[in-house]
C-alpha cells in the first residue's frame, strides 16, 4: 500500500465518517422526519452551505458570528458556511418571498456548520432538521410549532422528554427601563441561565438595579413549574410590556392543554439561553439521561426585518446527532443495515426477476457478485446477520438454501413475492 501523509488519513477535530449502523439510523431519523412535517403544512426549503459572511453576521449574535468558518472566494470576499437554519430561511422571507401569502411554513433537514468545542451528540459539522413559521404572531402559531416540535421528537422514537417553555419578551421587558449596556445585558443573562440567585443579586446590586427590579429580575430562576408560576410573575411584572408577554405565554400554555400536550411542558421564566435573535418564547427539550437539549427553538420577530419587510415567525431545530444518542440509551436505534436476503450468482432470467419483484415490495436483496458457494454465502450471511441464503434450483426458481437461526418464524423471505 503507497504511504500516504499522516493527515490524509485522519479527520479535522469536529467532524467524523457515519457509516453502517449509525448512518443508518440517521438516515431512518431523517426520512421519519421529512414525511411527517408535509403533513402539517410545510413544504422543504434547501438554503445553500455557504453565503457571503456578512449576510449572516447581519441576523447573528456576536458568539454565532464567532463560531462561523470564514473562507474567501476568488475575488477575496469573506464567505461563512452555515452556522444556523434560520437565518438564511429569514432571508429568503425576506427578499424572495415578501409577496406570498402568509403564514409561510417551511421545513429543513441540513448540516450544520461551528466552531465551538465538540460535544455528546454535536461535532463541527452536524444536522439538524426543524421548522420555521413566519408571518403570524399569534399564540396559535407559537403552540403549532410546540406541537410540531413534540409530535417530531415522538416521531423520532423519544418519548420520555420534556420541554423547558420561557418567554424572553418576559425578561427584556424586566429590563427595557434599566438602560443597561449590551454587555451588562448580557450578563444579566448569563446569571439568570446560571440559576444561582446568589451570585445574580449581587450582580444587580452592583450594577445598581433599583429594588423593585432587583426583585422580579431575581426571581427568575425560581419560577418554574406550572400555570402557577405566572401569578407569581405577575405580582413583579413591572410594566404594561411584561404583563403582555405573561398573558401570550398562558395563552400558548392553555392551547398546549387543550391539545393535551402540557404534560411535556414546564414553564421556566429562568429559560432566556439561545439566540441572540429570540424576542418571544424560548424552549429547549431535554431527554431524561441525557445531560444537554436535543431541541432548541423560539419567537424571533425582529429577523427577517434585517433582509426585507418585518414578519414575525417562531421555528425550532432538532439535533439529530442528539436524538441518536438518546435511542442508543434506550436500545432503540435499530434501522436495518443489513439485507434481508443474500442470492447466489445466476444467470437465468426467471431468477432475476423474482429478484427485482422481492425488491418492488420492499425486500432488501443483495446479489452475489464473487460468484461464492452455497456454503461461503452461509457463513458471510450469519458474519452480515443475512437472514436467508437463495440459489437458483437450476429451473429458474429460488429457494431457501439457509436460513438465520435468530429469523422469526414468519419472516420467510421468499414468502413476500
Amino acid at each position: 500500500m503507497k504511504d500516504l501523509p499522516p493527515l490524509s488519513r485522519q479527520l479535522p477535530h469536529g467532524v467524523k465518517d457515519l457509516f453502517l449502523d449509525e448512518a443508518a439510523n440517521i438516515a431512518e431519523i431523517e426520512n421519519r422526519l421529512r414525511e411527517l412535517f408535509p403533513r402539517w403544512g410545510y413544504s422543504q426549503i434547501i438554503p445553500p452551505t455557504f453565503e457571503y459572511y456578512d449576510s449572516y453576521a447581519a441576523g447573528a449574535g456576536a458568539e454565532l458570528r464567532e463560531q462561523m468558518y470564514r473562507l474567501f472566494d476568488r475575488d477575496g470576499r469573506t464567505l461563512a458556511l452555515r452556522p444556523d437554519l434560520t437565518i438564511p430561511i429569514a432571508r429568503v422571507a425576506g427578499t424572495k418571498l415578501y409577496d406570498q401569502p402568509l403564514p409561510l411554513r417551511f421545513f429543513y433537514v441540513e448540516n450544520v456548520f461551528r466552531f465551538e468545542e465538540p460535544q455528546a451528540g454535536r461535532q463541527r459539522e452536524f444536522t439538524q432538521a426543524g421548522i420555521e413559521l413566519i408571518g403570524a404572531a399569534t399564540p396559535e402559531a407559537d403552540a403549532e410549532a410546540l406541537a410540531l416540535a413534540i409530535e417530531a421528537m415522538r416521531t423520532a422514537g423519544v418519548t420520555d422528554f420534556q420541554i423547558s417553555l420561557g418567554q424572553m419578551a418576559y425578561f427584556r421587558a424586566l429590563l427595557a427601563d434599566l438602560d443597561l449596556s449590551q454587555e451588562d445585558t448580557s450578563r444579566v443573562r448569563t446569571a439568570v441561565d446560571g440559576r444561582n440567585v446568589s451570585a445574580l443579586t449581587n450582580l444587580l446590586e452592583e450594577l445598581g438595579i433599583d429594588p423593585e427590579s432587583r426583585r422580579a429580575i431575581a426571581a427568575l430562576p425560581k419560577l418554574a413549574g406550572g400555570a402557577s408560576i405566572l401569578t407569581e410573575a405577575r405580582a413583579s411584572a413591572a410594566n404594561g410590556a411584561a404583563h403582555q408577554a405573561l398573558d401570550h405565554l398562558e395563552d400558548v400554555y392553555r392551547l398546549l392543554r387543550k391539545r393535551e400536550l402540557a404534560g411535556h411542558i414546564l414553564l421556566d421564566l429562568g429559560e432566556v439561553r439561545g439566540m441572540d435573535y429570540y424576542t418571544g418564547i424560548t424552549f429547549e427539550g431535554f431527554v431524561r439521561g441525557l445531560g444537554f437539549s436535543v431541541v432548541n427553538g423560539g419567537r424571533y420577530d425582529d429577523l427577517v426585518g434585517h433582509y426585507g419587510d418585518p414578519l414575525p415567525a417562531v421555528g425550532w431545530g432538532l439535533g439529530i446527532e442528539r436524538v441518536l444518542l438518546a435511542l442508543k440509551e434506550r436500545g432503540r436505534a435499530t434501522a436495518p443495515v443489513a439485507p434481508e436476503a443474500v442470492v447466489a450468482a445466476c444467470d437465468h432470467p426467471a431468477c432475476r426477476w423474482v429478484v427485482e419483484d422481492l425488491r418492488k415490495s420492499g425486500v432488501r436483496v443483495e446479489y452475489d457478485v464473487l460468484g461464492r458457494s452455497s456454503e461461503e454465502l452461509k457463513v458471510y450471511a450469519e458474519k452480515r446477520h443475512i437472514r436467508q441464503v437463495l440459489a437458483c434450483s437450476g429451473a429458474g426458481e429460488l429457494h431457501v438454501v439457509h436460513e438465520s437461526p435468530s429469523a422469526e418464524p414468519d419472516s420467510q423471505i421468499m414468502d413476500k413475492q
